[in-house]
């Protein structure tokens, strides 16, 4: 009875440390905070590879992403995998596995409208120093390393 109730107290002191611990995106977006600013592209194999501002979405709400320019854009952080229908498009699948040093994305198309557009696209941000960040996408292949620029 006693290992039983050890047991029992130590699963549930297991379970309720698990479930207070932060979530990997509630790390992450405070590492992206501090990223923020003007980068200016050290390397590129692409046109999407531009000096750029990397920045939140919403100031306010930065669970509603971040961007790196016009054309790369990480949008509803969330936990987990998330499907939306967009009108007149497709059905976007969206999952995010954040990581100490950044974040990987990956949009799976699908139910398209054009049947043309079904893919899945991935793309991730590494923050490889306090100053340099590398973007790459896997379709079409693009790879960006970028510097921060220092006021």
């Amino acid at each position: 009875m006693k290992t039983l109730l050890c047991f029992l107290i130590s699963t549930t002191f297991i379970s309720s440390s698990a479930l207070a611990a932060p979530s990997n995106k509630s790390r992450f977006i405070p590492l992206l905070k501090t990223m923020l600013g003007d980068y200016q592209v050290v390397t590129a194999n692409s046109p999407l590879c531009v000096d750029s501002q990397l920045s939140l979405i919403n100031p306010v709400y930065p669970d509603a992403g971040f961007k790196l320019g016009e054309y790369i854009a990480f949008e509803s952080l969330h936990n987990g995998t998330r499907t939306t229908k967009k009108p007149n498009f497709c059905f976007v699948t969206s999952s995010y596995k954040y990581k100490s040093d950044g974040v990987d994305n990956s949009l799976k198309m699908s139910r398209c409208i054009d049947p043309n557009n079904e893919k899945t696209i991935r793309q991730s941000i590494k923050f490889t120093s306090v100053t340099t960040l590398k973007y790459t996408q896997n379709t079409p292949a693009v790879e960006c390393t970028f510097a921060r620029q220092v006021d």
